[in-house]
C-alpha cells in the first residue's frame, strides 16, 4: 500500500465517531418513520417507495455523495389468500398463511410429517412423500452441524415429489412465520406457514388416522420493478478503493420488519452519517448499499454485484448487516477468508472492544451474493440475550416483528461498532492480506460446509455471473 503523505490522528478521530454516535438518536428516530410511517417496505409496494424515498432524502441531508438509485426488474410477489382444511379423518379449517413465491392452486393430498426434517428423513420418506403434502418444523436439525434453512426443507421435498408443503413454526405464540420459498422466481409447488398451535392441532388429529389435506391459495406472482440505494464517503487519498457496509431495507409484508431488518438499515445509515462528518480524512472510499428484496432471494445484492461486476475487483471488504441492533458484544463472521480473522483480532485491540470473531459462509444474507464474487466480506451482528437456542429466530418473520422489540441503544451500540470497524479499515496501516477468490475456491468453501448440494437443491446453481 503507498505511503500517506499526511497521517490524520486516528484516535481522534474515534473518539469524534464514538461521542457523535454515542450521543445521537437518529438511528431510533429513523427506525420509527420506517416502521410507523411507511410499514414493512416489502417489494413492489407503496411502503417499499415511501422508505426510499426517505432514506434519500435522509442521505443528501447527512452530507454523504454520489445519493442515487440502481432501477432493475425483478419477479415480485404479492400476497392473495390461503387455506387450508383437513378432510379426513374430520373435517377442519386450520388458520394459514401463504408464503411468498407460493402462488395459485387447489392440492390435496395426505399429511406426511417430517419432524425438523433432516436429509435423511426425506430420504427414508421419499416414498410417502411423493403425491403428499409435507409438513416440517421450522426448527435446524438438533443432530446436523449446520443451519437447515427453510428453502432447502422446501427443494428437497420439491424433490420428492411432494404437492404441497406447508412451514410450521417451532416457537409457540400462535405465530404463522413467513418466508420465500425460492430465490426470484415462483414456487414449483404451494407453500403456507402454520403456528405451532395450529401444527399441534394437526398432528393431534392425526392420532384418530391418516389426515388428508386440502391446500388452496391464490397469489400474484409478476415482474415488477425495484431499486437499490447507493450514497457514499469519498476517499481522499485511493478513492478506487472500496469499503461496503450494506443491509436490506425488505421487511415481510405481515409486519413492520423492525428487526429484520430495519434495524439494520437505519444502523448503515447511521454509520453512514457518522463517516460523512469526517469524509474528508478518509483514504479509502466508503459505499453504504441499501438492498431491496433480500427477503425473496437476496435479489438486489444480486442484481448490484452482477452490474458492477468489473468494480468488484476494486473492493477491500463488504460487510453487511441483517436483523442487527441486539446490543451486545460485536460479532463478525468472515465469509470463508481466514486470513483475516488475525487483522480483525488487531483492530479489536486497537479500539478496545471485544469482538467475536470467525470464519463461515452464510448463503442466507446478501454478503454471500459478494462472496460468490470472490469478495472479501462478513456479516455483522452482536450477541443476543442468553437462553436462545441456535437457529431459533424469534420474533423474526412473524406479525410481531415490530419497534417494541428494538433497543435504541442496540441500535447506537451496533452502528457505533460499525463505523468504528469501517473507520479502522479504512486506515488499514499493514498491507490486505485477504485477496479475491476464483470460482473453484467459492465452490470448494460450499463443498466444506456441505452448501454446494443444498444451493442444488434451491435452484440456485449456477451462481449468477459464474
Amino acid at each position: 500500500m503507498a505511503q500517506r503523505k499526511v497521517v490524520p490522528d486516528l484516535a481522534a478521530l474515534d473518539r469524534e465517531v464514538i461521542g457523535d454516535v454515542w450521543t445521537s438518536d437518529e438511528a431510533y428516530r429513523n427506525l420509527v418513520y420506517l416502521c410507523d410511517e411507511c410499514g414493512s417496505r416489502f417489494g413492489g409496494t407503496e411502503s417499499e417507495r415511501e422508505a426510499v424515498d426517505y432514506l434519500l432524502a435522509k442521505m443528501n441531508e447527512y452530507g454523504l455523495e454520489n445519493v442515487h438509485t440502481e432501477e432493475f426488474e425483478y419477479t415480485g410477489w404479492a400476497r392473495g389468500t390461503a387455506k387450508l382444511q383437513a378432510t379426513s379423518p374430520e373435517r377442519r379449517e386450520f388458520p394459514c398463511i401463504a408464503l411468498p413465491y407460493c402462488g395459485t392452486a387447489t392440492i390435496e393430498g395426505k399429511l406426511v410429517f417430517l419432524g425438523s426434517g433432516n436429509p435423511e428423513v426425506y430420504a427414508d420418506k421419499a416414498a410417502e412423500i411423493k403425491g403428499n403434502i409435507v409438513m416440517v418444523t421450522t426448527e435446524s436439525p438438533p443432530d446436523m452441524k449446520r443451519v437447515m434453512h427453510r428453502m432447502e426443507k422446501f427443494g428437497r421435498a420439491v424433490a420428492a415429489g411432494a404437492v404441497a408443503f406447508i412451514w410450521m413454526r417451532d416457537e409457540p405464540g400462535l405465530l404463522e412465520e413467513t418466508g420465500s420459498l425460492r430465490f426470484n422466481a415462483e414456487a414449483d409447488i404451494p407453500g403456507i406457514g402454520v403456528s405451532k398451535e395450529t401444527g399441534a392441532a394437526i398432528l393431534r388429529l392425526a392420532e384418530k388416522g391418516p389426515v388428508k389435506l386440502k391446500v388452496t391459495t391464490k397469489n400474484k406472482v409478476e415482474r415488477m420493478t425495484s431499486s437499490t440505494i447507493v450514497p457514499e464517503a469519498p476517499g481522499q487519498e485511493s478513492p478506487r478503493r472500496l469499503l461496503f457496509a450494506g443491509g436490506h431495507l425488505d421487511g415481510h409484508d405481515i409486519a413492520p420488519g423492525a428487526m429484520d431488518n430495519g434495524s439494520g438499515t437505519v444502523i448503515v445509515l447511521e454509520a453512514a452519517r457518522a463517516l460523512a462528518r469526517i469524509k474528508d480524512k478518509l483514504p479509502h472510499t466508503v459505499r453504504f448499499v441499501i438492498f431491496p428484496l433480500e427477503e425473496i432471494g437476496l435479489i438486489g445484492s444480486e442484481e448490484y454485484v452482477h452490474a458492477h461486476r468489473r468494480e468488484m475487483r476494486n473492493v477491500q471488504f463488504m460487510v453487511n448487516l441483517d436483523a442487527a441492533g441486539a446490543g451486545g458484544e460485536p460479532v463478525l463472521l468472515v465469509q470463508g477468508w481466514k486470513e483475516l480473522l488475525p487483522v480483525f483480532k488487531g483492530m479489536a485491540k486497537q479500539m478496545k472492544q471485544p469482538w467475536q470473531l470467525r470464519s463461515n459462509l452464510n448463503p442466507y444474507s446478501d454478503q454471500f451474493n459478494f462472496a460468490a464474487a470472490g469478495v472479501p466480506s462478513g456479516f455483522m451482528s452482536s450477541t443476543r440475550p442468553a437462553g436462545r437456542k441456535p437457529g431459533e429466530r424469534g420474533w423474526g418473520h412473524t406479525a410481531a416483528d415490530t419497534l417494541d422489540k428494538v433497543s435504541p441503544r442496540g441500535l447506537q451500540m451496533d452502528a457505533l461498532n460499525l463505523a468504528r470497524l469501517l473507520l479502522y479499515m479504512s486506515f488499514q496501516e499493514q498491507d490486505w492480506p485477504a485477496s479475491h477468490k476464483g470460482k473453484a475456491e467459492i465452490k470448494k468453501l460450499l463443498e466444506a460446509q456441505d452448501l454446494w448440494e443444498v444451493l442444488g437443491f434451491e435452484k440456485r446453481l449456477p451462481l449468477r455471473g459464474w
